[in-house]
């Protein structure tokens, strides 16, 4: 009877005009309490994405935690007063916004792609799962198209000599030496190589497993001996211990972050990268950074003749076509293939 009435009242509010959305969620939270003795929880955007990180950190990487609380805050600005709204007023259009802000922010294509439906998504989903809301709002956006925007921005590898004059301006026993080593021999991001814990090497196995920040996909690689030797040198830890404590816990990007202090490297070993403009966007981008010493490490196993199938595996490409943006073939591994055809001309 109780709940009738109050329909019969809302209702004739609804008939004047006068009836609010809030008014109406007051009274649905009113019944949903004199029927089932619960109360009806009625989360703003953000209480529920500030909830949803403090729930989410016990269970989460350090690393991976620190990225998804930039992720909300910037969504949560990007949102700005519309953050102290009902969770449930958050709608594709408003995804859709902090996608394209990203993306004029420079953001490359896969970063954003990341950021809002392997992140962001995330969060929402939970919700939706927990009856906060009816449909994930971030399922209805499309991803952006990547046209592998590493031949797009012209990045290019680092020769094997670049690579040994990196290693000696790093210094012998520092972090940047080792992350150098690291990554020319497994293909590891620099986010990945930075946080890269003890726990996650298996000396004795001569292996290495790592969840990259990226994809969030477990690889097992195998190490390298350069990056053995490296190890034999450094003060040995354990568990969670960083490998690269001074190179741990900061941001890549910036101009304090790695990537700035990864270019100053580059100047030591006297490594000039050309500039690249990206049609369109206004951005300059280098040809040569970190990610280079990615694009060092599968060109290398292409020629090499280790078969694609593998290089990807190695590389943790879900996508063939994103791989094949990574094999930088040298002109003699091409004379090689071709010398390789039989004759056709006459004897």
């Amino acid at each position: 009877m109780q709940i009738c009435v109050r329909w019969e009242e809302e209702a004739a509010k609804a008939r004047a005009g006068s009836l609010t959305a809030a008014q109406a969620r007051k009274v649905l939270a009113e019944m949903v309490a004199i029927s089932s003795g619960e109360p009806l929880t009625n989360f703003t955007v953000e209480d529920w994405l500030n909830e949803w990180l403090d729930n989410t950190e016990g269970s989460t990487a350090a690393t991976t935690m620190l990225r998804y609380r930039q992720v909300i805050r910037d969504f949560l600005a990007g949102m700005g007063s519309r953050s102290k709204k009902s969770l449930a007023g958050v709608n594709p259009g408003d995804i859709v916004h902090f996608r394209d802000a990203l993306r004029e922010g420079g953001r490359a294509v896969s970063s954003v792609n990341v950021t809002v439906k392997k992140i962001l998504s995330i969060p929402f989903e939970a919700a939706r799962r927990e009856g906060y809301i009816l449909t994930n709002p971030v399922a209805a956006v499309k991803s952006l198209k990547d046209k592998a925007e590493s031949q797009k921005a012209g990045r290019e590898p680092f020769t094997n000599d670049e690579v040994k004059s990196l290693a000696t301006a790093a210094g012998e026993k520092s972090d940047w030496r080792g992350a150098i080593l690291l990554a020319a021999t497994t293909g590891l991001r620099l986010g990945d190589v930075a946080n890269l814990t003890w726990g996650a090497i298996d000396q004795d196995a001569g292996l290495i497993r790592v969840e990259t920040q990226k994809t969030e996909a477990i690889v097992t690689l195998p190490l390298h001996t350069d990056f053995v030797a490296w190890l034999a040198k450094a003060t040995q830890g354990i568990g969670k211990a960083p490998v690269f404590p001074s190179l741990a816990g900061r941001l890549t990007g910036g101009r304090r972050g790695l990537s700035a202090d990864f270019r100053k490297v580059m100047k030591t070993a006297k490594i000039v990268s050309r500039s690249v403009q990206r049609k369109g966007e206004g951005r300059t981008t280098f040809a040569k950074g970190f990610h280079s010493l990615r694009h060092t490490y599968i060109s290398g196993l292409a020629n090499a003749g280790v078969a694609s199938d593998i290089r990807q595996k190695l590389a943790g490409h879900a996508d063939a076509k994103v791989h094949a943006g990574y094999s930088h073939h040298e002109l003699q591994t091409f004379r090689d293939a071709v010398a390789k055809l039989p004759s056709y001309m006459e004897a």
